[in-house]
């Protein structure tokens, strides 16, 4: 890995390669022997004019995200904003490298040298940067010995040479923005570089010890649920199999994605369940799931689960207020167990079906009376009262009582008068 130095760091490497190339059959008569004339700066400030003398310039005109790196170690936070890794910046560093000259022929002999030196580099050696940094330090500069710290040598990916395309339009508009005139130039890609920091932060602690357990795969399997509508409190079995794993406690019923429950009682092919009164009415969901408790540790843990059943879960109409009722009034209806604001109700009386909306956003998340407008819908009569939540309705209990003024009568009743 590298620092944000390295950046500068390949800027120099640059530099390096063109500077010793010349001592083996470069250009040495239009440069003077001299290394001078190969710059690293931006091409406003290069002196231009007749009097221009001949050289390179390396010029690093845009820095791009390295896309087959720039997601590792990603994310380097937790939910907490705890560090839990150093992610890397990978960066692609794109340079324009030009040749400039007074004389006939000049800038188009250095401008072919350079790129057959890179050409000739197309991943630069660890050495050649390490000997490139150390080149800067005799000099004494204080650049020189920022960049001479940059880690660039010793990261682990190489530092590659790629030549790059550019249309017509693109460097006229590079040219354009640098505001100078223009010279023969190319491009260049130099990739990658990654920077990242040494911060220290908290990993994972070690595995310390492992607990394997095999089982056969036998998940529960439910095959009906008698009876398949059922009140809140009520208790019905579920008939299936594989239901009992190496111990009775192993085995829950979970309603509707719940933490599951302890059936009232167990065998391998049916259970019985007592239903929480807090569950709403409607059509549920059940599932019989086994847990798996490992050797190493006295929690369980999930495992083995059947598909989902479904079962209704009815409502149950323990009051209605006033009774009698006005025919233009609204009747109160207590249910059990309480309805969701969300939840879809609608009261029958007789055959006559009286809707109501979900309850406003500010009423409570549930309630356990409801009130149903008649609005004149409903002649003057005594009637069977019922109840629907989400599709499950109440059921209607015929009087047997001997002697009773209902008797042979489904109630619970509402009597609507003028």
């Amino acid at each position: 890995m590298s620092n944000y130095l390295a950046v500068g760091g390949v800027s120099a490497v640059l530099r390096w390669l063109l500077t010793d190339a010349l001592t083996s059959g470069g250009p040495s008569v239009i440069l003077g022997g001299s290394s001078a004339g190969i710059t690293v700066t931006s091409p406003d400030l290069v002196p231009v004019g007749a009097d221009e003398q001949p050289g390179v310039n390396i010029f690093m005109y845009y820095a791009s995200l390295n896309p087959a790196l720039r997601n590792v170690n990603l994310p380097s936070r937790n939910a907490y904003g705890n560090a839990i890794s150093n992610p890397p910046l990978a960066l692609n560093l794109h340079y324009l490298v030009s040749a400039y000259g007074s004389k006939q022929f000049d800038p188009e002999i250095l401008l072919g040298w350079a790129m057959k030196v890179l050409h000739d580099t197309p991943v630069v050696p660890r050495q050649t940067i390490q000997d490139a940094l150390d080149a800067l330090l005799p000099g004494g500069t204080h650049e020189g010995s920022l960049i001479d710290g940059c880690l660039l040598a010793s990261q682990i990916e190489h530092i590659r040479i790629t030549p790059e395309t550019l249309t017509t339009e693109e460097i006229y508009r590079l040219w354009t923005a640098f505001q100078t005139s223009y010279r023969p130039t190319t491009s260049y890609q130099v990739s990658v570089v990654v920077i990242q920091d040494t911060n220290t932060y908290a990993s994972n602690l070690p595995v310390q010890t492992r607990s394997v357990l095999v089982l056969p795969m036998q998940s529960p399997v439910i095959d009906s649920i008698v009876p398949g509508a059922v009140a809140a409190g009520g208790t019905f079995t579920v008939l299936g199999g594989n239901f009992v794993g190496d111990a009775a406690s192993q085995t829950l019923v979970s309603i509707d994605g719940a933490a599951g429950i302890a059936p009232a009682t167990l065998q391998s092919k049916a259970l019985r369940v007592t239903l929480p009164s807090t569950l709403q009415a409607g059509t549920r969901l059940l599932r019989v799931q086994r847990t798996v408790t490992f050797p190493t540790s006295s929690k369980p843990h999930a495992g083995f689960s059947s598909s989902p059943m479904p079962f209704q879960l009815l409502p149950t109409i323990t009051n209605a207020t006033p009774n009698p009722v006005a025919q233009s009034g609204s009747v109160t209806i207590t249910v059990s167990p309480s309805v969701g604001s969300m939840q879809q109700a609608a009261l029958y009386i007789g055959d006559i079906a009286i809707p109501i909306d979900q309850r406003p956003t500010s009423a409570p998340l549930s309630s356990s009376t409801l009130v149903f407008p008649l609005a004149n819908s409903v002649p003057v009569g005594t009637y069977p009262l019922r109840i629907e939540i989400d599709g499950a309705q109440s059921r209607l209990t015929l009087d047997t009582t001997t002697g009773s003024p209902t008797f042979g009568e489904y109630l619970p009743q509402l009597q609507v008068t003028p």
